[in-house]
Parts: C-alpha cells; sequence; structure tokens
C-alpha cells in the first residue's frame, strides 16, 4: 500500500461501528495512525507495528458480507504465501470485530502517481510494467489471478523496486450470493464496474467486479476470468501510460465492449514489436491472446526480428498436396510475372517482393472468384516471402493485401479477411507505413475479427 494515498485529515475509521472510542489497534500489534484511502469492501490505513516497530499499511474489510468473510481470508491467506521481489510483501493476516484484516508492507508510491507526477521515458515506463509483469506471472504460477490490476495497484518502494498489490482480493467477490442489503450497496456509482450478469433466474445474481477502465471484456459479460484476463488489464494499462491516452471508451459495460471489439485508440510511443503484442495482449477473445504472462513479458523483451512478424500469419497445418501445390503456384507465377513486366526494375524489388505481389495477385483472383480457402493458402506463402522485403517493398505489400482483404470481406470470408488484414496492418507498423493507413488497417481488422465472432455464434 502507498503511503503518498494519504488524507492526513480523515479520520480513523469514520463513521463505522465495529471499532469505537480507543479501539485502534487491530490483532493487539498493529496501532492504527491515519486512513489511506476507503475502497468499496476494504478501508485501509497507515499503521504502526508495535512489534517489530515498523511502519506497514493495513487493510481492513470492513464492508464485506458475512459470507464473503471466509473467501476473503482464504485469499489472502494465499496471497500472504507468494514470496517474489515483485509482489507486496503480506506480513500478517488477523481478524478484528470479527473482521478480517490485512498487514501489508507500505511501500513509497504507486505507478499511477509515477506516471502522473511527471513525463517519463518510453524505457523507463516499460522498465516498470515489466517488473509489475514478473509480478503478476508469480501469482498465476501460484494459481492467484489479480483481476484488478492497474497502475494504482502497482507499489513502487523507496529503493525504486516495483511490486504488485491486492492479489486475489477481489476474486473472492465475483460468484458469491450477495445479501439484499449488500446489492444496494454496490448499486452506488464509483470506480468499479459491475455488471450484473446470469439469466438463468434460478440462480442467483453474479456481478463481475473491476475496475472499468481495465477490466478484460469476458469479465464484462459476467465470466469468471483467468490470467489471461490479468494480461488485458496489463495491456491496457501499458498502452495507456505508452499512448497517453486511455485505449478504450464506454461508460457502462456494453458500450465498454463495443469499443474494445472496435480496436484500441491512439499511438503509443514504442516500437512495432512492442505495438504488435499490445494488440494481441488486447484481443478480445482470452484464446488470441498470450497463453501466459511469462510468454507477453518474453516477447516484450525479445529483440526486434522482423522475420517474427510474419510467423503467426503462417499455419503450419497444410496437407502435403496443399503445400505442394502453392509452392508450385508460387513458382510459376513468381518467374512467370517477372518474364512477362520487364518494366520492373529488379535492382529496386527484391525478388522476394516480386513472388510476393505475384502470390497476393492470384490469391486477389481466386477471392474474387469466391475461392478463400486457396486464397488464403496463397496468401500464407506470399507472407513467407514479404519477411524478406525491404520496408518500402512491405508498404507497397501492405497495399495489395488490404485489397485481398477487401475482396474476402466482400464475399463474406470474414475469418480470412481478418488474417489478411492483421499481416497487412503488421506490415503496415513493421515498415512504418503512415499513420492514417495503420488506423484504416486497425479498423478493418477489429471489423473482420467482429464478423468472424458473430459468424461463429
Amino acid at each position: 500500500m502507498s503511503a503518498e494515498h494519504s488524507h492526513a485529515d480523515a479520520p480513523i475509521f469514520q463513521d463505522w461501528e465495529h471499532v469505537r472510542g480507543n479501539a485502534t489497534v487491530l490483532g493487539g500489534r498493529f496501532e492504527l495512525r491515519r486512513a489511506l484511502g476507503d475502497g468499496s469492501y476494504a478501508a485501509v490505513y497507515e499503521a504502526y507495528d508495535r512489534q517489530l516497530q515498523r511502519r506497514v499499511a493495513v487493510k481492513l474489510f470492513n464492508r464485506c458480507a458475512p459470507n464473503e468473510m471466509a473467501s476473503a481470508l482464504r485469499e489472502a491467506r494465499l496471497t500472504a504465501s507468494l514470496r517474489h521481489e515483485n509482489v507486496l510483501t503480506v506480513h500478517d493476516i488477523g481478524e478484528h470485530g470479527g473482521w478480517p484484516f490485512l498487514a501489508l508492507e507500505l511501500a513509497q508510491t504507486d505507478l499511477r502517481r509515477w506516471l502522473d507526477d511527471a513525463p517519463r521515458a518510453s524505457a523507463d515506463i516499460c522498465a516498470h510494467f515489466l517488473a509489475a509483469g514478473r509480478g503478476l506471472a508469480a501469482a498465476h504460477r501460484a494459481g492467484l489471478v489479480h483481476h484488478d490490476f492497474k497502475p494504482a495497484n502497482v507499489l513502487i518502494r523507496p529503493d525504486g523496486t516495483v511490486a504488485v498489490g491486492d492479489f486475489g482480493l477481489a476474486r473472492h467477490l465475483e460468484t458469491v450470493e450477495l445479501s439484499q442489503e449488500r446489492r444496494a450497496q454496490l448499486a452506488a456509482p464509483n470506480s468499479l464496474v459491475r455488471s450484473r450478469v446470469g439469466v438463468d433466474r434460478r440462480e442467483a445474481p453474479r456481478f463481475a467486479f473491476g475496475t472499468m477502465r481495465y477490466i478484460a471484456p469476458e469479465r464484462l459479460h459476467g465470466a469468471a476470468g483467468d490470467s489471461r484476463s490479468d494480461q488485458f488489464s496489463f495491456c491496457v494499462a501499458l498502452w495507456e501510460a505508452l499512448a497517453g491516452e486511455h485505449p478504450f471508451s464506454g461508460a457502462d459495460a456494453d458500450a465498454r465492449y463495443a469499443s474494445i471489439e472496435a480496436g484500441p485508440r491512439g499511438r503509443p510511443d514504442a516500437p512495432s514489436a512492442v505495438l504488435s503484442v499490445l494488440r494481441r495482449g488486447l484481443a478480445v477473445e482470452p484464446r488470441d491472446r498470450f497463453l501466459t504472462m511469462e510468454r507477453l513479458l518474453a516477447a516484450l523483451q525479445a529483440p526486434p526480428q522482423r522475420s517474427r512478424v510474419f510467423g503467426q500469419f503462417v499455419r503450419h497445418g497444410l496437407s502435403t498436396a496443399a503445400t505442394a501445390g502453392a509452392l508450385a503456384a508460387a513458382f510459376v507465377l513468381a518467374f512467370g510475372l517477372s518474364r512477362e513486366a520487364p518494366a520492373l526494375d529488379m535492382q529496386a524489388s527484391s525478388r522476394a517482393a516480386l513472388e510476393a505481389h505475384a502470390l497476393v495477385e492470384q490469391a486477389q483472383r481466386f477471392a474474387v472468384d469466391s475461392e478463400p480457402n486457396r486464397a488464403a493458402e496463397l496468401f500464407e506463402f506470399a507472407m513467407l516471402r514479404a519477411a524478406k522485403a525491404t520496408y518500402e517493398e512491405q508498404r507497397s505489400l501492405a497495399t495489395d493485401l488490404e485489397a485481398l482483404g477487401d475482396h474476402l470481406d466482400q464475399g463474406a470470408a470474414w475469418a480470412e479477411s481478418a488474417r489478411v488484414f492483421a499481416a497487412a496492418l503488421a506490415l503496415a507498423e513493421e515498415s512504418r507505413a503512415s499513420e492514417v493507413t495503420q488506423v484504416r488497417l486497425a479498423r478493418k481488422l477489429s471489423t473482420a475479427q467482429a464478423r468472424t465472432r458473430r459468424q461463429d455464434r
């Protein structure tokens, strides 16, 4: 918990009836000094640990419903078992007046304040987020999901090291039955989104908890979420920090979901390889994100290798016959075109680019003739050649691919058009095409992906 969140004049416990008078010591050990923050189900205080003579933060779950307490304590014990440099240390767990509390490491500030205090270099921003990501990954390995990752929950110690706090503390609120009184409390507007889900009247309604600004789309629709939900929140926060604006909008769950489907806004100050990683982490469907947080972090830290940009668009499941046929087509088309187009300057345009152009041109014919599968096969082999092209040639190929995607889209081959638009966007980003081109391709990609999802339902 952050000391900079303090409100010096805030009274301890304020109007809560379960502690009165001079009862300011929790567990016979933690002497409450001042309020640091107040949430929808807990309050945080700076306290003095009489036993070890140090300042700590105490989080008191003073607004839990009775059937939430056991779950809160269970999650707190799991969190306390974590030992990692980038996870906030839990010193003790206890109860006071029937309410569970945690004694936590007291940090200097948090990532939200650090970002707001002064302009930060992109490299420094990424370094802080990578450290926070390692904390998330450690929790995931231990079976914990944060469910409310955001810069305000990333603490910065006096020595500058980064630690993620509040692991698992929102998780227990997702599926518990809520009392009528508790539901009334949750109806009040604040910074948390509470999306009522479930249509089976035989079951108690559920609420999806999390900060609207960073919550994953599946949780907006009431799914419990998993570590990939944390990935999404992580990428939203990093995109926001690098771009200086939030990637999504929407004041309620439905509007927010629609904005996520439309794709992120803004242009982060980061290399194209980082943008590609973030776009994948911001995928609407969890299955389209990284398998684990470790893989996302590895991709963020990987040295730029142009061939990697295109590898994700090449399927490995083509049959032997299809592969042979496509390779043969590539050979005939490439050499045939090079002989029939003497106006092309071979010194300015590499053989790889010529082959890729020829393959895409033939793929466009297949798309127009309503043969999207054959078009997709040639597209994949075109991408193998595109990896060897120069940046200028890649910008030209991106234009050809956009045309191919448009043909596929017009033929309602939306899954295929989505893959083509994704490749075109990757080429445009890698070759530093204009921002107008990149935004247009990103919109077409988002539209094709949305149509594919509706088609699959």
